[in-house]
């Protein structure tokens, strides 16, 4: 395949099965290429909250992680989140935050910082996370920052569900932790490129597994992108967005060996989602699904 490079994205899922084949769609969003393999890029209309690790640096040029429970894409509904809490209609309890390097895991509940933050008027709950010494961050290698929600009850669904979320930072260039399987006994993705060197324009590959690191065909996975910039206290939300198009908050499937591929057609902080991940657990004999996310910050 031939990238145009003056187009705005291509999107790769292949979908290999016994009446392989390819399909190639050319959609006019603007200068918007799309090409698919054996599968269909779907528009959804976001209806679960995607936890979003948002890297940035704040007003004292300190590098942090933000942690916003909402809708990246539409800039709305955000959720207040909180370690130790019980769920309600505005706020979901948390299980923990760590940083994980070198296949050791420190937990980060005590440095966290519990603060606030404003989405579309309402001011909600949140953490900011410091990138420094006292987090962990100072030796050569791969951090990866995994934040771990409460398993709630889905009334409406009939099952339990928790949320996973995971980042992937660097320091000095050197790789240690990226490609490796992180979450015990969850179900991940896993990239299958280094994961902070992701451009516009490039392809970003990666896997699904379930909570056992087996492979899961077909997986459904959500992408979504954050189209507002991230302020200080308040996201700003007066301009219309960056992406018009449906690309910016879709769903794709894993191929039959577990991997899917996308090309961002924008630099910003893009979140993939495992939906309903395979695990076989139970709480009080009601299933358990997860949410297993990975956010990245193209470039």
């Amino acid at each position: 395949m031939i990238m145009n490079p003056l187009t705005n994205a291509i999107v790769v899922i292949d979908m290999a099965d016994k009446k392989e084949h390819s399909v190639k769609i050319k959609v006019n969003f603007k200068t918007l290429a799309i090409s698919l393999f054996i599968a269909v890029l779907l528009p959804i209309s976001a209806i679960a909250h995607t936890t979003a690790l948002i890297p940035a640096t704040d007003k004292n040029g300190h590098k942090i992680v933000k942690v916003l429970h909402f809708h990246p894409f539409t800039g709305s509904d955000l959720m207040g989140i909180r370690l130790g809490a019980e769920d309600s209609k505005d706020l979901k309890g948390l299980n923990s935050i760590s940083i994980i390097h070198q296949k050791e895991k420190k937990r980060l509940n005590a440095i966290a910082i519990p603060d606030f933050y404003t989405v579309r008027g309402k001011k909600r709950e949140t953490y900011t996370i410091p990138i420094n010494r006292k987090s962990g961050f100072f030796k050569p290698g791969d951090y990866i920052i995994v934040v771990r929600h409460k398993a709630h009850w889905k009334k409406n669904e009939n099952i339990y569900r928790q949320k996973v979320a995971k980042l992937c930072l660097n320091n000095l260039g050197v790789t240690s932790d990226w490609p490796d399987r992180v979450l015990k006994n969850t179900p991940e993705i896993i990239p299958l490129v280094q994961p902070y060197t992701v451009y516009s324009g490039t392809l970003f590959r990666a896997e699904a597994v379930d909570d056992e690191g087996k492979i899961i065909s077909h997986a459904k996975i959500q992408i979504e992108y954050m189209n507002y910039t991230l302020g200080n206290i308040e996201l700003d939300t007066t301009t219309s967005g960056f992406l018009k198009e449906e690309i910016g908050n879709c769903t794709i499937f894993t191929n039959s060996n577990g991997s899917f591929s996308f090309i961002p057609p924008r630099k910003g902080v893009w979140t993939f989602t495992l939906v309903d991940g395979d695990n076989n657990k139970f709480i009080q004999g009601k299933r358990l699904e997860y949410d297993s996310s990975l956010s990245i910050l193209v470039k």
